[in-house]
């Protein structure tokens, strides 16, 4: 009887103990005000000749986010998203263009918050930039180079034709097949090479919750 008395307070305790380290302790939220820059790097090459709407992309935060002096971001953690724009360059006019919209941002250690941000800047890739309110990302024009090549070709049409005595019916020969060879040609196309630095900026405010459990405490049984 007494031994039965002693299991049963035995276990009773034990049950306890696990109670208690499953206990969930108070959520906690920090909040990321909108307005916060999130600076990026791009973790893949995006192009206008290789991408096309609907390709999903990821990024990795490069700088931690403090929050009263409290790690809210921290470096290394992921924003995903898809190409919700996607462009090609025309020919003579155009540029390449995209807008790459981020969706979630994913912690290191695995939990996932929806996010609502703009990107507002790229650094690192010469010609490119981002423009509006919703972030569009524009290449470079081929607008100068077209003209530098058609007027080359021009010019060497116009030599040829000095040769043969007609100046006027050599330049238009050089300038016709210069522009007609240009326009069966894209320009350049719009390239974000891995590890640009994109900054996103939120546009709502972004709810960071933490949560965790008590620790139990082990203690070994009297020897009897």
């Amino acid at each position: 009887m007494v031994k039965r008395t002693i299991l049963a307070v035995f276990l009773a305790s034990v049950g306890v103990g696990l109670a208690r380290a499953e206990m969930p302790l108070p959520t906690e939220t920090l909040s990321v005000p909108a307005g916060t820059l999130l600076h990026c790097r791009a973790n893949e090459t995006l192009t206008t000749k290789l991408n096309f709407r609907g390709d999903p992309f990821a990024m990795s935060v490069a700088e931690p986010v403090m929050l009263n002096g409290r790690l809210a971001i921290p470096a290394g953690s992921t924003l995903a998203g898809h190409i919700t724009l996607m462009e090609r360059p025309g020919r003579i006019k155009g540029v390449g263009q995209m807008r790459l919209s981020i969706e979630n941002l994913t912690l290191p250690d695995g939990r996932t918050f929806p996010v609502a941000a703009t990107l507002m800047s790229a650094y690192g890739v010469d010609h490119v930039r981002v423009v509006g309110a919703e972030g569009l990302v524009k290449g470079p024009s081929s607008r100068a180079p077209d003209f530098e090549e058609i007027g080359a070709g021009g010019a060497g049409g116009t030599v040829l034709g000095l040769l043969f005595g007609h100046p006027v019916i050599g330049a238009t020969v050089g300038l016709t097949a210069t522009t007609v060879d240009r326009m069966r040609r894209r320009g350049k196309d719009l390239t974000i090479p891995v590890g640009t630095e994109l900054n996103y900026q939120l546009t709502r405010d972004l709810a960071i919750t933490r949560t965790g459990t008590r620790v139990a405490v082990a203690r070994s049984l009297p020897r009897e």
